[in-house]
């Protein structure tokens, strides 16, 4: 029950209390109780019922909220539900309790008339004052929570407090018995009304907790009860007639009620205030006080009657309940999570607070399945709920809802059931939390483990896990076919590598014993048995995840790379074949172009001889011919020596190492000086770097570039640049040597590259056809390329790559 709701169940009771004043008649008491408790919005309707001791029966004597042609209710039937609840107050002399009437009728009947009246619960409160019972008060109401352990014992305390009136009332009408009345006058009936009337208001104001008095219109207190003399420390004696000042009341006190006191005389209409100040032994109180006018015959105000009502431990909960409300609302405020309250069957959602996830509703409603459950999962939440509520536990589910913008969001929702004391469901409160993104994460998840699958069986690889703790192994799904083992659970670490092959076995079992050891990852290749038999070769990857250097993790995967292997195995057979195939290649090269040398050595020495001695002997057509042979014979000593030079790049070069390309270029230069100063040629370099390579290969490489463009040239003096960059990242370094000669077509300029290939004739430029050829071999042997960027009549870029020195 809300703090609220006992707030005004206190007030209705008090108010029931102060009715029984002025009531005399039994009739009058009854329905005076009646009206009270059905004019509150606590309660549904109130019944009471008289109880005859002859024929230990009740029957019903007076109602309020319902017809009066419905005085009896539901018919009390013998053997109906509310016969035994009014049997066992009855018989118990305690209050007793009927929940549910809605949602869990005893009969058809009574469900219709709860239906009806607008309530769920029942209480039933026994009329006993001294062992005697009177009768028996039934209210009913619509709060959820029903009537709680401090409602209960204060209904039980009015119960009390009605069946003495009630005696009160029977007493007085026993003493006037009809033939008393008959004889005497009726002034002489007075005194009697009179003197029952004040043992009921003594009885009654006594009993009270409220502070009960009266004022004159000088302010002086006429009356003050036990309860009030108690809060001033003083007796009757001592404090009548005398004013609040004279009482000992602060003086800003006195004066508020002065003023108050003026105000009811006026207006002749009650007033009511909030005070607080200092009890006698209880120290500082707060009350809540009524002032309401005593009118004379004439309807002019004699006297001010009060009373005053404790209300500290009430303020006290409230402020506490504010407090905790304050606290409650910082953190829906702070969480990204829904909150919301549901009634105890959940067909009323009493508040949601949507967060900005779903939409807000401070209002009760009926239709939030509708409104917010997405329809397909309708169903699966409410059996989920069903559950909750038959077991009295936790509500926990995944479902889909519908959020603020229209669209499909996902939530975690959770609600824990509130119970009373009597262990039945006054609430469910719970908290909702979004898990839209997360959801989409898993169905990402899942895409990802699916393409993972896949990706596993068309890439032969499959993952496993190790744990550090347990020594348990993990395979995905695809380790199960690759090895051929079946799918019901992973074997022990142990087993699992004398799978292996045995001359392999140590190498694995040294590599995860490593990797736990140290951390390090490792990545070998083993041969691993099936259970066919076959062999198969596993490229085996494992990477340990460490935590202040001790590893936490340790996964890795294994890819079948048998087909690899084999095919590796055969290009091996093959590249051996061609290693050979080459060597024996070159050697005939080297040897052909060696042992050519001799003849073409005497070939040249005799036509030299016919030239020196026999040149005039010859006439002019024969003089051209020798030329023509003289001329034949060195062309093919210089291609011999170029084919020979080509041949021997591979096997006669050095090693790489770290160069100084200045300097290289300053030995070429001053080599061609000759040439460069035949050809006016100006030759320029702008400050070249260090580079790996071969010294003697590179002088070779820089001669025959530069030899070209000073030879392709064309008319006008040779100008040539050499130039360099870094690239990749600064691994490399690009050489270029650009001229302004004759230029290359773009689309012969991978054949300046061939051997014996020369795009002109020799009646034009002289050359083997060999020089660009040998670069390009020096330049695969350094691990680099070699280019040409050019197009006719505007020169020529011939670049190439050499690797960088690394730094120390």
């Amino acid at each position: 029950m809300s703090l609220g709701g006992q707030h005004s169940v206190t007030e209705v009771i008090g108010d029931v209390t102060r009715a029984l004043v002025s009531a005399t008649a039994e009739n009058e008491i009854q329905r005076r109780v009646c009206e009270q408790f059905a004019a509150s919005e606590s309660y549904s309707f109130a019944w009471i019922g008289r109880y005859n001791p002859e024929k230990e029966e009740v029957i019903p004597a007076s109602s309020a909220g319902i017809a009066e042609n419905t005085l009896d209710g539901i018919t009390i039937t013998e053997g109906s539900p509310q016969q035994e609840l009014v049997n066992e107050a009855v018989r118990t002399r305690e209050v007793t309790i009927r929940r549910n009437l809605v949602d869990d009728p005893p009969c058809e009947d009574w469900r219709e008339h709860a239906l009806n009246h607008d309530y769920q619960i029942c209480a039933f409160i026994p009329l006993v004052y001294e062992e005697t019972l009177y009768g028996v008060l039934q209210l009913a109401t619509d709060r959820p929570q029903g009537f709680g352990a401090a409602e209960r014992e204060s209904l039980a305390e009015l119960g009390v407090t009605i069946a003495y009136a009630v005696e009160t009332s029977e007493s007085s009408a026993n003493t006037d018995s009809t033939e008393r009345k008959e004889a005497e006058p009726e002034l002489t009936r007075v005194p009697v009304e009179s003197e029952k009337e004040r043992r009921l208001y003594e009885t009654i104001i006594s009993s009270t907790p409220d502070l009960v008095y009266a004022f004159d219109l000088d302010y002086r207190f006429v009356f003050a009860n036990d309860a009030l003399l108690e809060m001033w420390g003083q007796t009757l004696e001592e404090s009548m007639g005398k004013t609040p000042r004279e009482i000992g009341y602060e003086p800003w006190h006195a004066e508020m009620h002065e003023r108050e006191i003026d105000q009811v005389v006026e207006t002749k209409e009650p007033v009511r205030g909030e005070v607080a100040f200092p009890h006698a032994e209880l120290g500082r109180r707060i009350y809540d006080y009524i002032f309401a006018p005593v009118l004379n015959d004439e309807g002019e105000v004699e006297a001010i009657a009060g009373t005053t009502r404790d209300i500290t431990e009430r303020k006290e909960t409230e402020e506490a309940l504010q407090e905790s409300e304050k606290r409650f609302r910082a953190l829906v405020n702070a969480s990204s999570d829904v909150v919301y309250c549901m009634s105890p069957d959940w067909s009323e959602m009493q508040y949601l607070e949507g967060q900005g996830f779903i939409a807000d509703t401070h209002e009760s409603t009926s239709d939030w399945t509708n409104k917010y459950i997405h329809s397909d999962d309708q169903e699966r939440v409410m059996e989920a709920i069903d559950e909750a509520i038959r077991t009295k536990s936790s509500f926990e589910l995944e479902h889909r809802v519908e959020q603020v913008d229209g669209g499909l969001g996902w939530t975690f929702s959770r609600a824990v059931p509130m119970l009373d004391e009597d262990g039945d469901i006054v609430e469910w409160i719970g908290m909702a939390s979004d898990i839209t993104e997360q959801k989409d994460r898993e169905r990402e998840l899942e895409r990802a483990l699916d393409l993972l699958e896949k990706t596993e069986r068309i890439a032969d690889v499959g993952g496993w896990e190790i744990d550090v703790e347990t020594q348990d192994v993990f395979w995905t799904d695809y380790i199960f076919e690759l090895l051929e083992v079946d799918a019901d659970e992973e074997p022990p670490l142990e087993e699992a590598l004398t799978m292996y092959h045995e001359d392999d076995q140590p190498i694995v079992q040294e590599a995860v014993e490593n990797a736990l050891e140290s951390g390090d990852p490792f990545d070998v290749e083993v041969r691993i048995r099936t259970d066919s038999g076959d062999v198969r070769w596993l490229r085996l990857q494992g990477v340990p995840e460490t935590v202040d250097g001790e590893v936490v993790s340790f996964r890795g995967a294994a890819q079948d790379v048998t087909e690899r292997r084999e095919r590796e195995r055969r290009l091996k057979e093959v590249v051996d074949k061609l290693e050979e195939s080459n060597e024996r290649l070159e050697q005939f090269a080297y040897a052909a172009s060696h042992d050519l040398q001799e003849p073409l050595r005497m070939v040249s020495s005799y036509l030299q001889l016919i030239e020196n001695r026999y040149a005039d002997a010859l006439d002019e057509e024969g003089a051209e011919f020798l030329e023509f042979a003289v001329d034949g014979a060195d062309r093919m000593r210089a291609m011999m020596d170029g084919l020979l030079q080509y041949s021997r790049v591979d096997t006669r070069g050095d090693s790489l190492e770290a160069i100084d390309l200045d300097a290289v270029f300053a030995d070429v230069h001053q080599d061609l000086q000759v040439k460069i100063e035949e050809h006016d040629a100006e030759i320029t370099a702008e400050g070249l770097p260090r580079a790996m390579g071969n010294t003697g290969q590179l002088r070779q490489l820089f001669q025959n570039l530069l030899d070209n463009a000073i030879e392709y040239s064309g008319d006008d003096p040779p100008r040539v640049h050499v130039s360099a960059e870094q690239a990749n990242g600064g691994d490399e370094w690009v050489i270029s040597v650009s001229d302004e000669g004759i230029g290359i077509d773009p689309e012969q300029a991978d054949r300046v590259f061939e051997v014996f290939q020369s795009l002109h004739s020799q009646d034009e430029y002289d050359g083997t056809g060999i020089g660009l050829a040998l670069c390009e071999r020096i330049i695969e042997r350094h691990g680099g390329e070699i280019w040409v960027e050019s197009e006719p009549g505007e020169g020529a870029i011939f670049s190439f790559t050499l690797p960088a020195v690394s730094s120390p």
